[in-house]
């Protein structure tokens, strides 16, 4: 039994988009290794890539400083906690019953998933102008890098590393399949300093 019902979740073009670029394994896996390295947030980047993807192009007045205000409260208050009581779930914790820990890491799984999906709706919301950028899959793939670029450099900033440039560069793979994305994340680094 299902503990959340997905009848009453209203239509969400960013939940669809996280969910069908997120089942790419390369992405998960890079996704995931930006959350446990560097502490991004996942819908933060699947954010990134979406707003470009769905032809906003770059971000644009307060929407980056109000998604990462969202994401900062909704991840330490809600989705953060939950992640922590699932993972401590995976491990054995004698005299407690194994078999009803496991169905208490179900619950918690899927508390920590709904909470996810809250934030990627609040997520979507933000983003009330029409699309009016190009759906030119090179524009959308630049477009794309600069968004995740100036959320890297304004979370930790500085460029990202070896390992975090392929991380992203595995993102907008996914995203973008068709297009040229080696060298892509550098170039936008050294046109967002130079445009600072």
């Amino acid at each position: 039994m299902a503990v959340f019902s997905s009848a009453g979740f209203p239509p969400c073009a960013l939940w669809e988009y996280s969910v069908k670029l997120y089942s790419n394994e390369e992405v998960s896996k890079a996704c995931l290794s930006l959350q446990d390295r560097q502490s991004l947030d996942v819908n933060i980047v699947l954010f990134c890539v979406w707003v470009a993807a769905s032809g906003h192009g770059e971000f644009e007045g307060s929407e980056l400083s109000s998604a990462l205000h969202i994401s900062k409260n909704w991840q330490d208050g809600s989705v953060k906690p939950l992640r922590d009581v699932r993972r401590f779930l995976k491990s054995s914790f004698e005299p407690i019953d194994a078999r009803m820990a496991a169905d208490l890491k179900r619950v918690i799984s899927e508390s920590e998933l709904f909470a996810e999906k809250l934030e990627i709706l609040a997520l979507d919301r933000l983003i009330d102008r029409p699309a009016t950028g190009s759906f030119d899959q090179k524009a959308c793939l630049e477009a794309a890098a600069l968004n995740l670029m100036t959320y890297f450099q304004n979370c930790l900033g500085k460029d990202p590393d070896m390992k975090d440039q392929s991380d992203l560069e595995a993102v907008l793979s996914g995203a973008f399949p068709e297009e040229e994305i080696v060298g892509l994340l550098l170039t936008k680094s050294l046109s967002n300093q130079t445009s600072d």
